[in-house]
């Protein structure tokens, strides 16, 4: 028997301590939770059964009236009350602290705080778009009172007044002309073929895109007025990349709100997590 509840002690131990790394929401255990609660579960019956085996054994002796039984139920009921009084004290304390801790997580004024700051980058980057959308349009406005073979040739002033970083000119066909103050781009960055489908369609198009590691970028498109109803529709798309600096802020803002709203909605099950881990070690603890 000493072997057997040496032996339980050590794996209850060794549970406990990976129930606790499961409980912080550590990746490796986090997986394996209900299994190390079933495992913690199947230890506790076994102590218990350990436990209920000895108080039967003790309950036989005293009925035996064998020496020393008395003594034995004494010291058995002192160190019982010593270890369950305190245990008990300190479980609810802790269950009590535990559920106003994950309460105070989520406090109304930080669920404003990131919705405030969600939507002030929001607004930062709809008046960049804005900026570049009235850019474009207006470009694409004096485009339309040029020749359509003379349109290519003005692109790079133009690129340089609205302080975008490609313009290109669309047509039936492909690109028509492109201007570009990127040195290392060789390529336009024609719009995806649903983009342009939509342009055609809405008689326009703007958004912002991600673009990888690079960040963010704003695209518009404008259509190009024609001077002779048998032209062809012509496009013109300003490209301007979103700030470093403003792009990672508002991936970040956006990466904590969304984390945050996803802690909210597990409020429950968090409570429910520390509160079994909390019962099972208290109940493990005291067993052995």
């Amino acid at each position: 028997m000493t072997y057997v509840l040496i032996a339980s002690t050590a794996i209850a131990g060794i549970l406990l301590f990976l129930l606790a790394a499961a409980s912080a929401n550590t990746a490796l255990f986090t997986q394996h939770y209900s299994l190390l609660v079933v495992l913690n579960i199947a230890v506790a019956a076994a102590l218990i059964v350990i436990v209920g085996y000895q108080l039967w054994m003790l309950g036989g002796a005293i009925r035996r009236r064998l020496f020393g039984s008395r003594l034995s139920l004494r010291f058995v009921l002192l160190f019982g009350l010593m270890a369950l009084i305190p245990g008990a004290l300190v479980y609810t304390v802790s269950v009590q602290f535990l559920a106003k801790s994950i309460e105070s997580w989520f406090d109304v004024r930080v669920d404003s705080a990131l919705e405030g700051g969600l939507n002030l980058g929001r607004a930062a980057l709809d008046s960049l778009l804005d900026d570049l959308h009235r850019k474009t349009h207006a470009a694409a406005m004096e485009l339309g009172d040029i020749a359509p073979s003379q349109q290519a040739g003005l692109l790079d002033p133009l690129v340089e007044r609205a302080g975008a970083s490609e313009a290109i000119i669309i047509g039936a066909t492909g690109v028509v002309g492109s201007a570009t103050r990127d040195l290392t781009r060789f390529v336009p960055n024609m719009p995806p073929l649903n983009i342009l489908r939509q342009a055609r369609q809405n008689r326009g198009y703007r958004g912002i895109e991600g673009v990888g590691e690079r960040g963010l970028m704003l695209r518009v498109i404008a259509p190009i007025g024609r001077l002779a109803l048998a032209e062809e529709q012509r496009f013109l798309q300003f490209t301007q990349p979103v700030p470093t600096s403003l792009a990672q802020n508002a991936e970040t803002v956006q990466s904590v709100y969304r984390d945050y709203q996803k802690l909210t909605l597990s409020r429950l099950g968090l409570k429910r997590l520390y509160a079994i881990t909390l019962t099972l070690s208290l109940l493990v603890v005291l067993l052995t």
